[in-house]
């Protein structure tokens, strides 16, 4: 994930009954997710994402968070914050959780980009694991072989 250092000035800096206001409009909105995400994103330093946040907490049912692992395994290489592509990964989402409901336990599009985070971030640790490991404990075959 990208830190965007002002992001929590812009944030801090809203107006209570602004963000609470939005936010309830926003809720009204749903299902339908391109209007919620446009209510939030009226807020300054709220871009789709940080909406995506939001709804993804309120109804993980409808809405799952647009992190990054979870973009990049269902659009690609994609670093495209938009609400056309968030509209895009949602959809995506949505008809995966439908297809893995339908074998008896109920999924959302929420628990589809947990999973797809958590398989992104632990082949990521997978691999800074076995670098460490191979760092500190170099293998058999790169060792020269003393003669007797």
């Amino acid at each position: 994930m990208n830190f965007r250092p002002r992001l929590l000035d812009f944030v801090s800096s809203l107006d209570e009954a602004l963000v609470k206001s939005s936010s309830q409009k926003a809720f009204q909105f749903l299902p339908d997710v391109s209007k919620a995400v446009s209510e939030l994103t009226v807020l300054k330093g709220v871009g789709p994402a940080t909406a995506s946040a939001v709804l993804a907490a309120y109804a993980p049912d409808l809405a799952p968070f647009m992190s990054d692992e979870a973009m990049v395994a269902v659009l690609g290489n994609s670093k495209d914050y938009s609400l056309k592509q968030y509209l895009l990964f949602a959809d995506k989402l949505q008809s995966k959780a439908k297809e893995l409901s339908s074998e008896g336990e109920t999924f959302t599009p929420s628990d589809v980009e947990r999973a797809l985070w958590s398989s992104a971030v632990g082949v990521k640790l997978l691999a800074s694991h076995s670098e460490s490991v191979s760092e500190i404990n170099p293998s058999k075959s790169s060792k020269k072989k003393r003669k007797r």
